[in-house]
């Protein structure tokens, strides 16, 4: 089976990714990590000198390189800007959705997202947020501990016979 979290930048995705796969003893992988290491640039770098647009297709094209089963996939915040990655994304897809305070609060200490250089978080929100909706299998709170966004998901997992 294939898992992949969507949601906002700070929304804890990658996070979520690595402790999930390592209780279901998944393959746990950043998109945004594995666009670096394909590309030799950082995500950044990839945005000042090619644009978003060029992002995208990278995005895109690793979609198309991943692994058939027993992944959990930290998707990009904007994944779901493009359309067809959806039917890429061949897998449960579940939204973490977060106050966008509690993502204000986790990204005090993080690197500065190429996107929040040019829109606010709460712009990202409202031209994604439906977004997200229609990609999403499932949408889970992840305001609270890992462990708890964790124990969601997995009990969501057994609750529909997929693990």
């Amino acid at each position: 089976m294939r898992i992949f979290l969507i949601g906002m930048p700070g929304s804890g995705k990658s996070t979520i990714a690595r402790k999930l796969a390592t209780k279901l003893d998944y393959q746990a992988i950043d998109l945004d990590a594995m666009i670096e290491k394909d590309a030799k640039m950082f995500i950044e770098d990839i945005f000042d000198k090619y644009g978003e647009k060029k992002f995208r297709e990278l995005e895109t094209e690793a979609l198309t390189k991943l692994p058939k089963e027993r992944i959990v996939v930290a998707c990009g915040g904007g994944i779901v800007t493009v359309k067809s990655n959806k039917e890429l994304m061949e897998g449960i897809k579940f939204y973490l959705d977060t106050d966008l305070d509690v993502i204000k609060k986790r990204l005090e200490t993080d690197y500065q997202r190429p996107l929040l250089k040019q829109k606010t978080l709460e712009q990202l929100f409202d031209e994604r947020y439906f977004k997200y909706q229609d990609f999403a299998d499932r949408i889970v709170s992840n305001n609270f501990d890992i462990d708890t966004t964790v124990k969601v998901i997995i009990n969501y997992l057994k609750s529909e016979e997929n693990l």
